[in-house]
């Protein structure tokens, strides 16, 4: 899914999902950040026809949920074995170059370092995983140790609390800073029922749904827009 880059929930957007989430078992395509590397692209069990890749959000949304087969919580719990520390992003996507169906998990270690985890959608198998050494890696790291430490509600419940509102699936789900507010909050996309993305806003301190609303592709007005 197209969530976290394409619909710009905000800069520094990061999920919460401590260790403890392997006991459980993560709105999305342009994340490409490491489907899209210098490196290969990682090649999962599921692949997306080159029409199946160019389309809009909320239809490409829909033929990603259609073929995955792990749920967020799967993922993030297969990146968190793999490098054992605090999920930061999970987010179903699609690579542009192969069309691999994948689940991008961004993991803060142990090690007080950022890794990115692509996890097979097909299988739940890690495909592959780096750190991340971009220059402002030491920045984005206080922001997100920040984040986490303002974090009262966690990844887990925070979705609870979204598909309570809009019953659905979940695509992807972030810890973030509120822009108007500097509040600390989880951006939750989900595929609802009724097959329109929406994007859904809770208070990390309290677990209560703050906002809501479809997708601007859906040609539906705003349910509720705190953002």
């Amino acid at each position: 899914m197209k969530a976290t880059a394409k619909r710009t929930l905000t800069p520094r957007a990061v999920v919460l999902g401590t260790a403890a989430a392997i006991a459980l078992i993560g709105g999305t395509g342009a994340a490409n950040a490491f489907a899209d590397d210098d490196g290969p692209a990682p090649k999962s069990s599921v692949q997306l026809t080159q029409n199946e890749r160019h389309l809009d959000d909320t239809a490409q949304d829909r033929t990603e949920v259609k073929a995955d087969k792990v749920s967020y919580d799967q993922a993030t719990a297969a990146a968190l074995k793999a490098v054992p520390g605090t999920a930061t992003s999970a987010e179903l996507d699609t690579a542009d170059r192969n069309g691999s169906l994948i689940w991008e998990v961004d993991v803060f270690g142990k090690d007080h370092k950022s890794h990115d985890v692509t996890v097979d959608a097909g299988n739940g198998k890690v495909l592959n995983q780096h750190t991340d050494r971009d220059d402002d890696a030491a920045q984005d790291a206080r922001e997100t140790q920040a984040l986490i430490k303002g974090d009262k509600t966690g990844y887990a419940k925070a979705t609870t609390a979204a598909l309570k509102a809009v019953p659905g699936t979940v695509t992807s789900f972030g810890l973030d800073d509120n822009d108007r507010t500097g509040a600390t909050v989880y951006e939750v996309d989900v595929l609802g029922k009724d097959h329109k993305s929406h994007d859904i806003t809770v208070d990390a301190a309290n677990g209560k749904v703050t906002g809501q609303h479809v997708d601007h592709d859906d040609n539906d007005q705003d349910d509720n827009d705190d953002d």
